[in-house]
This record gives C-alpha cells, sequence and structure tokens, in this order.
C-alpha cells in the first residue's frame, strides 16, 4: 500500500508540472481525473464492505493432544462487488494453559485459507481475528471489515487404559440401598408407613390395617447404586494437566461403559467454589471438558479436597474417586 500511494503522489506531482507547463483543457482534464480516481476508487470499494465478514470455523472441532488443529479463513462477501487484497490478523489461544500465538493471513477472492496450530497440550484453543481489512480499487486506503465468530477446537489428552478397573466400584452391589420406588408397582421388597391422602388403595395392607385399626400402606422399595463423584485439581503445570486429564477421561469412559453415570467436581483455582457436572454420555463427557478447558488453570491454587465435597445421592452411598497424574485414589464413600 505504500508503494501505491507513492506512485500516486508521483501521478498527481506529473499531472501538476503538465498542468503548468502545458496550459490546455487536456491538461486540466488529466489533472481532475487524477483527483477525483481515489474518490471514485472510494466509492466503488464501499458495497462490497456492507456483506463482507471473516469467518473462522474449525477443520474438526476436536482434535488429539500433539496433533495438528486446522483453522479454516474464509471471507463472506455475498456482493458482487469484490473486496481488494483482504488480510487478517489473526491470534489464537489456549484457554486453559494460556498459551497464545499470533499470525497474519492474505485471503483471495472466493478463497479459504488454512490457519494450523500445534496442540500442544490439553485445553480449548481459540482462533480469532483482532483485525482484518480490505482496500480501495487503487490501493491506497484502508477499509475494515467486519469480523464473524471465533473458531474453537478442544483438545483432548490421548486415550489411555485404566489400570486396575475392577477394583474402583468395589463390586457390583456395594453402596446398593433401597429406596421407595416412585409410582410404586409390584416388588418383592418393601417398607411399611402410614397412609397419606393420595395414596392408591391397591397399596393398602389390609390385614395389618385391620389389626391396627389404622390405615397402612405397603411402600415398594427398589436398589438403586452408589452414586459416582470424580474429583480432580484444576491447577499445576501444562504437562501435569495433561496427565491428569488423562486419567480423567480415562476413568470417565469407563465408568460409562460400565453404565455407571457419574459427577465430575472441581474447585475454582482462586475462589475455591466447586463447579459439579453431570456425565452419563461422551456428549456430557465433552461439555464438561469444554466447560473445564475454558478456565484457565494456573500453576498454584485450591485443591478440591481442601473444602467440603458436595456429594449428590441423598441418603444413599457415594463412591468418591480422586484423580491425580498418577492414576486413581479413593473409592469408599
Amino acid at each position: 500500500m505504500v508503494s501505491r500511494r507513492i506512485f500516486y503522489v508521483v501521478l498527481v506531482g506529473a499531472a501538476v508540472l503538465f498542468q503548468i507547463f502545458f496550459r490546455f483543457y487536456l491538461s486540466t482534464f488529466v489533472l481532475v481525473l487524477i483527483l477525483v480516481l481515489p474518490i471514485l476508487s472510494l466509492l466503488l470499494s464501499l458495497p462490497g464492505l456492507v456483506g463482507g465478514r471473516l469467518l473462522v470455523l474449525p477443520q474438526n472441532p476436536t482434535a488429539a493432544q500433539g496433533e495438528q488443529a486446522v483453522f479454516q479463513i474464509t471471507l463472506h462477501n455475498p456482493s458482487p462487488f469484490p473486496l481488494i487484497r483482504p488480510r487478517a490478523r489473526l491470534v489464537w489461544t489456549n484457554q486453559l494453559t494460556g498459551e497464545t500465538g499470533r499470525s497474519r493471513v492474505n485471503i483471495g477472492a472466493q478463497e479459504t485459507v488454512s490457519l494450523t496450530v500445534t496442540a500442544s497440550h490439553c485445553g480449548r484453543l481459540v482462533c480469532r481475528a483482532t483485525g482484518v481489512w480490505s482496500c480501495d480499487l487503487l490501493g491506497l486506503f484502508p477499509l475494515p471489515v467486519r469480523q464473524g465468530l471465533e473458531g474453537t477446537v478442544l483438545v483432548l489428552p490421548p486415550r489411555l487404559e485404566l489400570e486396575q478397573a475392577e477394583d474402583l466400584t468395589g463390586g457390583q452391589n456395594d453402596g446398593v440401598v433401597l429406596r421407595p420406588r416412585p409410582g410404586g408397582g409390584p416388588g418383592e421388597d418393601y417398607d411399611l408407613r402410614e397412609y397419606r391422602p393420595g395414596d392408591p388403595l391397591r397399596s393398602v395392607h389390609w390385614k395389618l390395617s385391620s389389626k391396627l385399626d389404622e390405615l397402612v400402606v405397603r411402600e415398594t422399595l427398589e436398589p438403586q447404586q452408589a452414586a459416582i463423584v470424580v474429583t480432580y485439581d484444576h491447577f499445576g503445570t501444562p504437562e501435569v494437566l495433561d496427565r491428569t486429564f488423562a486419567q480423567l477421561c480415562a476413568l470417565s469412559r469407563w465408568l460409562l461403559e460400565q453404565d455407571r453415570p457419574h459427577h465430575i467436581q472441581w474447585a475454582a483455582p482462586a475462589t475455591g467454589v466447586t463447579e459439579d457436572r453431570a456425565v452419563d454420555s461422551e456428549t456430557a463427557l465433552l461439555a464438561c471438558l469444554e466447560l473445564a478447558f475454558s478456565t484457565p488453570a494456573p500453576l498454584e491454587g485450591r485443591s478440591i479436597l481442601d473444602g467440603a465435597l458436595r456429594l449428590p445421592g441423598g441418603p444413599g452411598r457415594v463412591r468418591h474417586f480422586h484423580v491425580t497424574t498418577e492414576g486413581v485414589e479413593g473409592g469408599g464413600r
């Protein structure tokens, strides 16, 4: 753009000299034309900016640690007027570890440019444009272009095989309690209690009610397994976090394979406020990881074990597992 401006200044100077030494209508016409050209160039370039915007889209929503995360940079321009020499300044950041980088790209008309970022550590990579420009037809004026949504990629830890997985749940019947079945119904296990308004008459124990001279109801009970809570500490070096999240994902996926929904909890490093997410599927696990990866992890912080755990499950048993870089600890109530 600088070279074009210098060339234009030289061209204006030549036109002025032509006007001075050649005093006819042609020299005046040339000078006026050269002076008006930048304005016409700017006016013809403005319609292309009305609907134009830069889109940053991930090629894949997830990437494995150590692989390449690819962002597709596309200039969307519905106008028939092209954008001249568009270029963008991009910044990518790993929200978990704080790693960041910058890049400049030149985008041709109807062209998609790829930006490749090495996913060195687990986290949520966010790529956004901090500045997008085009220029007029003569290349004299920079013109700003609207920015679209930022692109995000989840960098997941490599899959691990959980060691000694069979010892974690402590047996199939560990923590099983009997609780009232919603809606009642037939069953081998039941409890007796006083009649409450709204109880169906078929649940009344008539023989015992006649002896006690008051209505007694059979309340059907059903076994329920212990709730499972998985915790980890949301601080440490990127290498420590990589190993911790690898162990966390291995445990969570193993529990899902055993049809055991669970809760993943961690404490905010600065405030100690507990975050809790229920995980009952691979989709829920990815949503939990996205939230965790969006929270910056300092080198030091508050441990989830420093405060009282929020254990779901009511009066039933709750099994607690704490994940570290070395593996899984705990398993008791």
